[in-house]
């Protein structure tokens, strides 16, 4: 258990977030969350951690914004009465070609996932420092950082971003006794269907085909928020005191054959992708 223990979890509206803060409040963690718009998720999270005994606050934060990152921080340690553990995990996945993202694309990714989870982080360590708190802050990042998939360079190049990011932040901490780690989700199951809106498992909808990736991955099925939370409340602990600076996949053995996250592999080089790409990038000049 690690009672007295205070933790700010981006993103807790639902999926990953969601299952990490019920999973520290298990942990005796009093936790504070942000959602981005999903309200009545963030409250459905805050039920079943006051139901566990432990508090939870909850603060709206739109994190592409200037400066709501550090505010966030803030109100989470003013509120909780310290920080003790950082979740940098709000974000959205996207799919864009290099032929056919505009600007726009590329900073609403760079400004939610990169911007706001280092200058969230900064917050966070800053306040560690100043109260003498040995804390540790953990980055919700991808197995899409670690391997390439058609569509996948701008986020999955933002998640490796962060990886690489986190291993030079645990230097720059660790004479403070602040630990940084990042956990790699694999395909997760974070609602009923991963079949994402629009598509059809199967079939070539609009130029893209999903397939069900669960078949294929090692382990036989998807992973889980809970998953995701116990790997996280188990680094954030005072068992692994050691671990730092380090990338840890939770995906079943998802990346070990090269999988996508539900795209079959070769997709890019069908006439259809490249028709789709082309037409795409005359609408982007």
């Amino acid at each position: 258990m690690s009672d007295g223990q205070k933790a700010l979890v981006t993103g807790a509206s639902s999926g990953i977030g969601q299952g990490t803060a019920i999973v520290l409040a298990e942990h005796g963690y009093d936790v504070a969350i942000t959602y981005s718009r999903n309200e009545a998720g963030a409250y459905e999270t805050r039920r079943q951690v006051e139901a566990l005994g432990r508090r939870c606050l909850i603060y709206q934060a739109s994190l592409e914004e200037e400066g709501v990152a550090e505010r966030m921080v803030r109100a989470a340690r003013d509120g909780l009465g310290g920080l003790t553990l950082l979740v940098n995990n709000a974000g959205r996945d996207t799919r864009n070609s290099v032929l056919t993202a505009t600007r726009e694309d590329m900073r609403y990714i760079l400004e939610t996932n990169f911007y706001a989870y280092c200058l969230a982080a900064g917050e966070a360590a800053r306040g560690m420092v100043r109260d003498g708190t040995r804390g540790s802050i953990i980055f919700v990042t991808s197995t899409r950082g670690e391997s390439a998939h058609p569509d996948d360079f701008l986020y999955g190049g933002i998640k490796a971003a962060i990886n690489r990011a986190a291993a030079s932040m645990a230097l720059d901490l660790s004479p403070y006794g602040i630990r940084v780690n990042c956990v790699a989700p694999g395909a997760t199951r974070v609602r009923e269907s991963r079949v994402p809106e629009g598509f059809v498992a199967g079939s070539p909808l609009g130029g893209r085909p999903y397939y069900p990736v669960d078949p294929y991955i090692p382990a036989g099925r998807l992973g889980t928020p809970r998953e995701n939370g116990e790997l996280i409340a188990f680094l954030a602990g005072d068992r692994c005191p050691y671990i730092t600076g380090t990338v840890i996949r939770v995906d079943g053995g998802l990346v070990l054959p090269g999988l996508a996250e539900g795209f079959a592999p070769t997709t890019w080089i069908s006439p259809e992708w490249v028709a789709r790409h082309r037409a795409k990038m005359d609408e982007v000049e």
